[in-house]
Formats: structure tokens, sequence, C-alpha cells
């Protein structure tokens, strides 16, 4: 009997293992570090996974943001564009000789006002999530264009701005971002596993009628959790922008797509109700390797996209047969218990 729990056991742990939140990601990087070092040895040198790092923090930052939305139950298209606005406000305020807290401050703030925005469309008006997104995400794009009709922002670069974009490392290959990423992650973190806001959104994700009735105030969260991304991808769009040096229309498209698959990828349900930001953190390290090995490899960026599809497919298949697996074994486990106990 004891040999025979024994030799159950460690299938039942491994099934554990795949069946968390973001466990698709971790089995699917741990796949891409087993096998990409025997045709690409450079894969492993801590120059190219210093460069990793630092690319997969505006990525993360906009998962980690996102994450608490779908967690409310909700989405967020217009993230790319919240991005570009602050971005274009942090390097016009600068050109206008305003000092660099100034246009710090301005920038976060209009992601915010943003995100306060959807929040307030989708509680007030009633809009569906994805209508009001949406619609913020094309009215962003428009202003881009208008605003800077047809030449980018440039000439903003400060001396503070090469140290909080991370363009002058702090500790070898770390820079600003890096730490201001691991700050914010910790926060968020620390928020939803501790506080009653944390709890709310939860609550109002996985039954938003229940929570309502059990005296939650669903508009509060949901507004609240919509300025925590609109805050985060400002800021992103901050960090961007001095890494790039350039401010341009077309920045930020994209970068929703990859928010949402990150967060996804890293066990947030689309429904509500789950997901943490160690799963965003494994989300958006995930993209990041994949697009790291798509440039190594040689492939041409225009399969890019169809990675990305491919990977958030595939780490959402391994995620859901992961779940039924350790249903399964559960199921069992239980089985063999009632059998002992009679």
């Amino acid at each position: 009997m004891n040999q025979s729990a024994r030799q159950v056991s460690l299938p039942d742990r491994l099934s554990a293992l795949i069946a968390k939140p973001s466990g698709g990601a971790v089995v699917l990087l741990i796949a891409i570090c087993v096998v990409m070092p025997l045709t690409q040895p450079s894969f492993l040198t801590p120059d190219n996974w210093g460069n990793i790092i630092n690319q997969m923090v505006y990525v993360l930052l906009l998962a980690i943001g996102m994450t608490v939305v779908l967690i409310s139950g909700g989405i967020d298209l217009s993230v790319g564009s919240i991005l570009a606005i602050s971005a274009a406000v942090m390097a016009d305020t600068i050109n206008q000789g305003r000092p660099f807290i100034v246009a710090l401050l301005l920038a976060l703030l209009a992601g915010a006002v943003f995100g306060a925005v959807n929040g307030l469309l989708i509680t007030k008006l009633g809009l569906p999530d994805f209508v009001a997104t949406l619609a913020t995400l094309g009215i962003g794009q428009g202003i881009m264009f208008l605003w800077t009709k047809g030449f980018p922002f440039i000439g903003y670069m400060l001396e503070d701005y090469y140290v909080l974009a991370g363009r002058d490392r702090l500790f070898g290959f770390i820079g600003a971002p890096v730490l201001i990423a691991a700050a914010v992650a910790l926060v968020i973190a620390a928020v939803l596993r501790a506080t009653r806001l944390g709890r709310h959104t939860y609550a109002v994700g996985s039954n938003r009628d229940a929570a309502r009735l059990s005296g939650i105030s669903v508009s509060r969260v949901k507004i609240t959790a919509y300025v925590i991304s609109g805050l985060l991808a400002g800021l992103t769009g901050v960090l961007l922008a001095g890494r790039t040096t350039t401010v341009s229309a077309t920045m930020g498209i994209g970068y929703e797509i990859q928010a949402i698959a990150a967060a996804v990828i890293g066990g947030a349900l689309l429904s509500g109700g789950r997901g943490r930001v160690s799963g965003a953190i494994a989300g958006a390290l995930l993209l990041t390797v994949t697009y790291n090995v798509i440039n190594i490899a040689g492939v041409s960026a225009t399969w890019q996209q169809v990675f990305l599809g491919a990977i958030l497919l595939l780490a959402v298949i391994v995620d859901r047969l992961g779940t039924l697996a350790y249903q399964r074994s559960l199921s069992r486990a239980r089985v063999r218990s009632t059998a002992t106990l009679a």
C-alpha cells in the first residue's frame, strides 16, 4: 500500500505543478531553455539574458495591469494607445521647457485619467468592457496622429531621462526600468494577496452579482482596476519613450495584444476571477524569450505574430491539460482513500 502510494505521488505532484495558473508558461519556458542551447549556444549567455530581462519590462508592466483588469472580469484593449499618449505627454512637456519631474507626473496622470475614463464608461454608462476600451483605443490613436501631424517627437532626452529609461545602467546589465518593474510587481502582488481591494477584485471577477449582494462596490473595484491598468500603461510609455528616444504616431500599436497574451499565458482567465502577478511575470518572460529565439534563429520578423499566437494557444492548451490531469489525480486519490476506509 505504501509502495503504491509512493508510485502515484510523483505524477500527482507533477500534475499539480502543471495545473498551476502559470503552469503552461513554466513548462514551455523549461522546454525552450533545454532545447535552444543545443542549436544556439549563445542563447544561455549572460549578455543574451540581460537583453531578455531588459526587454521584458515593457510587456511585464502592461501584463500586470491587464491581469488586474482580467481578474475583475474586464479587458483593456486601450493600453497601447494610453502608452503612446503618455509618451507623447512626456516628450512634449519636456520640449516645452518644463521640469523633468513635472513631465513625468503629467504623463502618469494622463495614463490614470484614460484608465478612469474606461472605468466610468463601463460602470456608469453600462458599456461592455470590450466596446469601451476599443473606443478609447481608437480615440487614442486618432489623438496621436492629430498631435504629431506625421512628425515624431524628438530632442526631449535629458540626463535624468537617460537614467530613468535605463540607457545608463545602474548595476551591470540592470537599469532603472528593471528595478521599477520589480517594485511594481511586488506592490501589486501584495495588494491582490493581502488587501481588501484585492479580495474584492477577485470576488467581482468571480461573480459580480454575488459580490454586489455582499456589499462590495462593484463600480469602485472596476474603476480602480482600470486606473491601475492605465497608470501602468502610462509608466510603460514613459520608459519606452526614453528607450527609443522618439515618439511616433504609431507607438504602442500591438502592445495590447502582447499584454493580453502575457496575462492569459500566465493563467489569468478571460472570464475573470483568476490571475496572479507571478503568472504575468511568467507570461511576459515566455513572450520575450520567444521573440529572442526568433531573432537568434534568424526567422523573419513577419512570423513574430504567428509565433505569438502559437505560443499563446500552446500555453493555454498545456494549462488546460494540466488542470484536467490534476483533477483526475484528485479523483483517483479520493477513490483510493474511500477504498482504504472501507
